[in-house]
């Protein structure tokens, strides 16, 4: 179900199910709009069903996009055939662009979009001209701007609900008030740091930092480290560091450096010779650790021990 070609057998069920549901329709209408044979719905629902089975099984480079085109010209069809006044069958192409939205985002929505508006275009025209009296072209007129209506509304939705999910996304990956990445995407991606280290015997330094200034010593770390090194938003009140090839005597002069830039600035470190430990349960032993440190020269840095 969650796969690319399980969304596209659940489309062509639901196409065939829409075209089931219109010969059903057509075969309970008393007349077509134009003099037709009465096994023309049934001709039109095979013929559309047969392209789009084909077009599932060829998977031929942009068969999706081949499929909603077919979907845009068999409904033109469809509409033209349909002797209601307003045609309801017009409403299944408001469902053919919605669903394209839904399923391939905002750009297929336009284009779709476009589409439909110019099958109405060529479809209504001829409809009207053909037709009996002023109140039905009223009536598909009006059906013709509600559903364009709730089209652009849907697709004001979709554009919203990505915008809203890219932003998600990025809240889940990058702190916003530090701008460095999130606890998470520390965590999720940065633990393949310690065996890759103790399989080339180097050394891994891992610093938990705090201050009272959490913006000030953002613009330290941000100014201060290497481009190889990891920063990381930890919790409310700590930062991480993640120091790659790094002995604890050249992060000590980091932290240093860090501190004469910054005032009061507090730290806990452990250098990492084993890839024994997880990189969550060093983060915490490191912040069991910062207890021990206080606001003063002789003891705001603070070595953790090994893990046992």
């Amino acid at each position: 179900m969650s796969s690319e070609q399980g969304g596209i057998i659940l489309q062509y069920l639901a196409r065939a199910l829409f075209a089931v549901l219109a010969v059903i329709y057509f075969n309970h209408s008393p007349a077509f709009f134009f003099t037709l044979p009465a096994a023309t719905p049934w001709v039109l629902a095979g013929g559309y069903l047969g392209l789009q089975l084909l077009l599932l099984l060829a998977r031929t480079p942009n068969a999706a996009l081949f499929a909603s085109a077919l979907d845009l010209v068999v409904l033109g069809v469809v509409m033209l055939i349909d002797g209601g006044e307003p045609p309801p069958t017009m409403a299944l192409l408001f469902l053919a662009v919605l669903s394209n939205g839904l399923l391939y985002g905002l750009k297929r929505f336009l284009v779709m979009l476009a589409g439909a508006e110019v099958i109405l275009a060529i479809v209504l025209p001829i409809r009207i001209s053909q037709g009996s009296g002023e109140p039905g072209t009223s009536a598909s007129l009006f059906l013709l701007a509600a559903l364009t209506v709730c089209m652009l509304y849907f697709g004001l939705m979709i554009w919203r609900n990505q915008v809203l999910a890219r932003s998600a996304l990025e809240a889940a990956w990058r702190d916003p008030q530090t701008g460095f990445i999130s606890h998470g995407a520390l965590t999720s991606t940065a633990g393949w740091l310690i065996p890759l280290h103790d399989r080339l015997s180097s050394p891994l330094t891992l610093v938990l930092l705090h201050h009272d200034d959490l913006a000030a010593l953002t613009e330290t770390v941000a100014q201060r480290l290497r481009r190889s090194d990891i920063v990381a938003r930890y919790d409310e009140q700590h930062l991480a560091l993640l120091l790659p090839c790094t002995a604890t005597g050249a992060a000590e002069k980091v932290l240093h450096d860090l501190r004469e830039r910054q005032p009061g600035l507090r730290a806990a470190v452990m250098t990492l010779n084993s890839a024994n430990a997880a990189l969550e349960q060093v983060l915490y032993h490191l912040q069991t650790v910062m207890p021990r440190t206080r606001d003063n020269p002789s003891h705001w840095l603070a070595h953790a021990p090994p893990l046992s």
